[in-house]
């Protein structure tokens, strides 16, 4: 009953408040899947979103109504009546995910046949021109499929469809926290970036000092995770370079691990032998290597002396094969002005048309942290502009930043 109090608003807006005002419509297909896009409604809750399923006969022998009532607070629309749910869901809301989507019901979008409230309010978001995701999930020799081929033809820039994960012949449910962050990107921001290519790097570069022991640093390789999502979902092509992450590349991307930062250097400039529009140098660079790498484990017990050198800057000399370069730079400031001053060193010296300074030396944000404490300074036709963000979470700065890059694209 409308009004009613309901626990999912124990965790609504736990994660900020980024999607508040949003409405969000998950479809559910008869898939063994279908249990993961509970976690991803959650997300979405946790970001302020109102979030509603629309599930299958088939989804709801697998799920039950009252399981998907209990993950979002919202009652499910199951089946059609004189109310005309599917139209007043496609009216209220901005978006829609159907994940899983099996073959039958990515078929039937295809084809216009709204035979379940699935594919119905489906076609009905399309006609409306709301964006629709799709994620398939099947067996591989379905994925095969002339059928499935043509039905991705048929849709064509109607929908955005997230491949499926390839995995013992099987096309696996995608992470579903990342289908989350592509239905909440494609939402508020649309396919802006479309036709656009875009590098990143991500993660921590490790400089040996044995077989067995490396320099390195605690980067996680959250922020490039988040702009390449971002990017993709975005519409962009993204190409990402990353050291060591503790999450997983995205799935959908062109990924290329860099053990070394001399490694991660060259694959950026690989990556650039191929015109993009934008790098986004987000990774965390080791900036000293080893002098002498032992060839065999040093033995412990004793002191050790090491002698470093400095490793090769993986953004000199890059910006002027790209139309921008967005920068990172990593500090443990005193105060706003100090990063500022640091945002506009590392602009002047590498030709960055942007720098995001952030201090790492705060509990809660930076490396390993969801969040960054952090100034953002941008130069556009000849003007300086300082953004200071505050503490922000990575998925909410990543679009800060194709924000602007979008801005600096288009001549602005």
């Amino acid at each position: 009953m409308a009004g009613v109090w309901h626990p999912t608003n124990k965790i609504r807006g736990s994660k900020g408040w980024w999607l508040g005002g949003t409405c969000l419509l998950i479809g559910v297909t008869g898939s063994v899947a279908a249990y993961k896009a509970l976690d991803t409604a959650r997300w979405l809750v946790r970001r302020g979103a109102k979030v509603r399923f629309v599930a299958s006969k088939a989804a709801l022998e697998l799920l039950g109504e009252k399981l998907l009532h209990w993950a979002t607070g919202e009652p499910p629309i199951t089946g059609l009546s004189g109310e005309v749910e599917h139209i007043a869901a496609a009216e209220e809301c901005d978006a829609m995910l159907v994940a899983p989507v099996t073959l039958a019901s990515l078929a039937k979008i295809s084809l216009g046949v709204t035979d379940t409230p699935v594919t119905l309010t489906a076609v009905s978001i399309l006609g409306m021109g709301k964006p629709l995701v799709l994620a398939p999930a099947m067996h591989g020799n379905m994925l095969s499929s002339p059928q499935y081929r043509e039905a991705v033809e048929r849709l064509g820039k109607h929908a955005v469809i997230v491949p499926p994960r390839l995995e013992e012949g099987v096309a696996k449910y995608p992470d579903p926290e990342l289908l989350a962050r592509v239905l909440a990107s494609v939402s508020l921001r649309g396919r802006d970036l479309e036709g656009r290519r875009v590098v990143v790097t991500a993660g921590a570069t490790r400089e040996w000092l044995d077989p067995v022991r490396f320099i390195s640093n605690p980067s996680s390789g959250r922020m490039g995770y988040e702009v390449a999502v971002a990017a993709w979902a975005r519409g962009a092509r993204v190409v990402l370079v990353h050291g060591n992450m503790t999450v997983k590349p995205p799935h959908m991307v062109e990924a290329v691990r860099a053990e070394t930062t001399s490694d991660m250097k060259r694959e950026v400039s690989k990556a650039l032998e191929e015109p993009a529009d934008a790098l986004i140098a987000s990774a965390a660079p080791v900036d000293f290597a080893p002098e002498k790498v032992e060839a065999g484990k040093i033995r412990s017990g004793g002191e050790l002396v090491l002698k470093l050198k400095p490793t090769p800057k993986v953004i000199e000399g890059v910006s002027d094969r790209v139309k921008v370069l967005a920068a990172f730079a990593a500090e443990t400031a005193e105060s706003r002005e100090e990063l500022v001053r640091s945002g506009l060193e590392k602009m002047e010296k590498y030709g960055a048309s942007l720098v995001v300074a952030n201090n790492v030396g705060r509990p809660g944000a930076g490396f390993e942290a969801e969040s960054l404490d952090a100034v953002m300074v941008w130069r556009s036709r000849g003007k300086l502009y300082v953004e200071d963000l505050g503490r922000m979470r990575k998925e909410v700065i990543a679009h800060r930043i194709l924000d602007t890059i979008g801005i600096l694209l288009s001549g602005g």
